[in-house]
């Protein structure tokens, strides 16, 4: 029982995690200055210098479990034996999310961005 709770609660956290709300508080930092985007993000994973701007770009990526079902089980006699073999049930498996949010620059400033993958959300 203690298990379906955390997995409704999981469920319901997710939920309120939109792309939306991560693409509003990207647009937040339109305008901002680079110093203070680096101050609030830490370093970036990698910086290209283009003709018009700089961007910058900062990847996130985890890995989560998702745990599979048990198999159930099916007995059978033959002569004085019991035999009990497992069938069905599903493995488990690893579930890998990411995200890569760019920002453009010119002077110092940021002048948009760009946020691709499964895990831009807030």
């Amino acid at each position: 029982m203690r298990k379906a709770w955390a997995l409704i609660a999981l469920v319901l956290l997710a939920a309120c995690a939109t792309e939306a709300k991560y693409q509003t508080m990207l647009e937040s930092w339109v305008g901002v200055e680079e110093r203070q985007l680096v101050q609030a993000w830490g370093p970036p994973d990698s910086v290209y210098e283009g003709e018009d701007a700089r961007y910058l770009t900062w990847n996130v990526q985890y890995q989560n479990y998702l745990p599979g079902s048990p198999p159930h089980y099916r007995s059978r006699v033959v002569g004085n034996r019991v035999y009990t073999v497992p069938y069905g049930g599903m493995p488990g498996h690893l579930v890998t999310s990411r995200c890569k949010t760019t920002f453009a620059l010119v002077e110092g400033r940021v002048t948009g961005w760009r946020a691709e993958g499964n895990a831009c959300r807030q």
